[in-house]
């Protein structure tokens, strides 16, 4: 029998159909970058958060045993480390003769924020906890084993004073150390270990250093909750600490080298759990009146979980607490969400904690959370919502301006890859989409952001490094003013005046995109709609620099200082209206931590010592080791 040839007339019906699919596909593809809206819960009372915990964590998405707990810990940047040994640099290398005094009047100004105490920040007036700060005067560090004030007054700083840190029922565990300073109140926050169990939690101390040489406890308190990070806006401190429940499952050897998944027991420790296990709890010595007390960090009902319990939705929860740091930290208000968080970004009244979504089960989704804060120590008001497509490389990835807030993020979970820019409207009851602006590096991913005012500059990279400056004067249609391609990728922009942007990153391979070292380059942007790279200085092959600690870079009259891992080094360059040139390599037996310029002096943090050179050739004058007293 011969084969019936197809008819002719179906030809309009596969079309159509084939149209129809299409049509679905890009109905799909654009529904994808409007995340479905978030729900976060409030609580109505600790017995229902408690069967919350419960239910969420009879099936754990990550399982581990308790003996491996330490080799799923983060290790510490290297940027934030060094080794003991390591005292003071020594200068040597770049530039060739002397190097000229510094000219405040012919050098960019600096558009970026650099805060009160000497911190490289993102937000004027919103200060960042680091692990040095300064009043002018004197320099206070923190290292592992306490506090060290250096004092800078005179031909060479000297140590003061100080504390060590104790408690016999608190151990130093790895993690932050860092401070926030304000007036003569000094808050630290470090990561330890309590009891003989070595539960990690933070341990802040709020410190009188109205007499820097006598450094003075007033108030110690101690939670179960890990520290992230903390804001400060005058007197008012925010605090995010993030708190896993328990999270180690029963593992049961099976006898031939593997491990098998004990449900039944896993699901009788959970049951037998009380809230204290899920939601931390706090111990406050006031030292000043002897006075002890413990409870709960934050109420049950300030307490946002997802609408459902879902089994494997992890239980960590992250925490928001709100200081008056005028009046101590006896008293505070506190506010939380179930999930881990990967950025905090925060302006001057309102705080930004985004994490993978859990709100919608989606993970190539990020959910940001946006409270309201006073400077009185109130609780936060939480303030609404929002779910981008796709995640956030740091905190520059979002920004707060004349009532939007703008977020690049980067989609992972399709091919290739893409990078949006979503701008949302804060209204009065919460977040809404306004608009999305897609196709920014096609199978490429975000390295850097940095918005400035309505412009925005966004770093995409694979091969080559396209530049773009994103046009935000109209929030409801962003569009692309300008892009450059070159070689290597920026991972820190640091705006300056002039309409000059300075890119921190990696030189790379053009053909493989593999990349070759340090370099940083200078941009022109003062037309966005042709951006041009006006120099690049290659710096040290093989390393890296601040592009995994903005807090490192320091830019001052003119100079850019940045420093380099694992070669030690620290590069002064000189910033021109046109060119960006070496000035010095200064070359230490250990990581460059920070960079002080105070008055005619530059100090350099080391992990245990401060070295100090003049500020004008860079030249090496004296040093002093960072030991806590007795």
């Amino acid at each position: 029998m011969p084969t019936p040839r197809p008819s002719r007339r179906a030809t309009p019906t596969i079309l159509a159909l084939i149209a129809a699919l299409a049509a679905v596909l890009l109905a799909l593809s654009a529904a994808a970058l409007i995340p479905a809206p978030a729900t976060a819960q409030p609580t109505n009372s600790c017995a229902d958060l408690l069967a919350w915990y419960h239910a969420a964590a009879r099936s754990p998405a990550i399982v581990f045993d308790d003996s491996d707990e330490e080799e799923w810990a983060e290790e510490t940047d290297s940027m934030a480390g060094g080794d003991e040994g390591a005292f003071f640099p020594q200068s040597g290398g770049g530039g060739g003769g002397g190097v000229p005094r510094l000219s405040a009047e012919s050098a960019p100004a600096d558009l970026g924020a650099r805060s009160e105490t000497g911190t490289n920040v993102q937000v004027a007036g919103v200060d960042e906890s680091d692990i040095v700060k300064t009043n002018g005067s004197e320099i206070f560090v923190m290292r592992d084993d306490g506090l060290v004030v250096v004092s800078t007054a005179g031909d060479a700083p000297s140590v003061i004073g100080g504390l060590r840190f104790g408690g016999s029922y608190a151990r130093n565990a790895d993690g932050p150390r860092e401070m926030l300073l304000a007036g003569d109140r000094l808050l630290t926050f470090r990561s330890v270990a309590y009891g003989r169990s070595g539960e990690r939690g933070t341990q802040l101390l709020e410190i009188d250093v109205s007499d820097p040489a006598r450094p003075r406890v007033l108030r110690t308190l101690d939670t179960y909750g890990q520290f992230v990070t903390a804001r400060l806006v005058g007197d008012a401190v925010r605090v995010v600490l993030t708190h896993d429940g328990i999270n180690s499952p029963f593992l049961m050897p099976d006898g031939e080298g593997g491990w098998w998944w004990d449900d039944r027991r896993w699901r009788e420790r959970v049951e037998r759990t009380s809230l204290s296990t899920w939601l931390p709890i706090f111990s406050l010595v006031d030292h000043a009146n002897a006075r002890w007390r413990w409870g709960r960090l934050a109420p049950c009902g300030a307490v946002r979980t997802a609408e459902r319990a879902d089994p494997g939705i992890g239980t960590e929860t992250t925490l928001l607490l709100n200081f008056d740091l005028a009046e101590g930290i006896g008293r505070w208000g506190a506010a939380g969400v179930v999930g881990a968080t990967d950025a905090v970004y925060a302006s001057r009244s309102a705080v930004y904690v985004a994490m993978r979504d859990w709100l919608t089960w989606s993970a190539a989704d990020t959910s940001i959370h946006r409270w309201e804060l006073s400077g009185d120590g109130a609780a936060p008001r939480y303030h609404g919502e929002a779910v981008v497509a796709g995640e956030l490389v740091n905190q520059f990835a979002m920004s707060e301006y004349d009532g939007h807030l703008r977020v690049a993020s980067t989609r992972f979970d399709v091919w290739p890859t893409t990078n949006l820019l979503t701008v949302f409207e804060i209204e009065d009851d919460g977040l809404s989409q306004l608009s999305v602006l897609e196709g920014l590096g096609p199978s490429e991913s975000i390295y850097a952001v940095r918005f400035l005012g309505e412009l925005g500059y966004v770093v995409t990279f694979r091969q080559i490094d396209p530049l773009y400056v994103l046009d935000l004067s109209d929030p409801a249609e962003p569009s692309v003013a300008g892009e450059l391609k070159i070689p290597g990728f920026s991972a820190y922009l640091h705006p300056l005046g002039g309409g000059l942007l300075l890119g921190i990153g990696q030189n790379a391979d053009p053909r493989t995109g593999r990349p070759l070292g340090l370099q940083a380059s200078l941009f022109d942007v003062s037309e966005p709609s042709e951006p041009t790279r006006l120099a690049q200085v290659d710096l040290a092959p093989g390393s890296r620099s601040v592009s995994f600690e903005h807090r490192a870079f320091t830019y001052h009259q003119g100079r850019a200082y940045i420093p380099a891992s694992p070669t030690n080094d620290l590069f002064a360059l000189r910033v021109s209206e046109d060119n960006l040139e070496l000035e010095r390599q200064i070359t230490a037996q250990a990581p460059v931590l920070r960079s002080l310029p105070i008055n005619d002096r530059l100090h350099l943090l080391l992990e245990a010592s401060l070295a100090t050179h003049d500020l004008a050739t860079l030249e090496l004058l004296s040093g002093v080791y960072l030991v806590p007293p007795p």
